[in-house]
Order: structure tokens, then C-alpha cells, then sequence
């Protein structure tokens, strides 16, 4: 198991790649979710909510075998 990280060079997230729209599909189903006070999971450990969601977006807006009913159960 890998116990640290290092990033290379810089990370670029473009306006119209997939993790941009996935960031701002997670953004707004998170602003969505707050709203309508949906949002337990995100308040008791909001690291993992937020890596839950972005990997669901990021599944959804790349659209390679999506099992949109498994998303939804998950």
C-alpha cells in the first residue's frame, strides 16, 4: 500500500474535459443535496462523500459501462 502521493507536474483541468464536468455535475448535486437537507453522509465524514460523488460524476459524464441503477443503490 502506498503511504504518500507526489504529483509531477501540474495538474490542468480544462473547461470541457471530463473531470470539469464531472467536478461541476458533483458540485451541483452537492449544493442540490444541501439544499434540501440530503446531505448526512456529506456532514458525518465529508472527504469520503465528496470522492463517492466526484467517482460517481466521473462515471456518468465518461458513459464506459454505467450502470446508472447501481450508481443509484450504491
Amino acid at each position: 500500500m502506498v503511504d504518500r502521493m507526489e504529483i509531477s507536474k501540474p495538474i490542468e483541468i480544462k473547461d470541457n474535459s471530463i473531470e470539469r464536468i464531472a467536478f461541476d455535475l458533483m458540485e451541483k448535486i452537492s449544493q442540490s443535496e444541501s439544499y434540501y437537507n440530503l446531505d448526512e453522509q456529506k456532514q458525518k465524514n465529508p472527504r469520503e462523500y465528496f470522492l463517492k460523488l466526484y467517482n460517481q460524476c466521473y462515471k456518468v459524464v465518461d458513459y464506459k459501462n454505467v450502470d446508472i441503477d447501481k450508481l443509484l443503490g450504491e
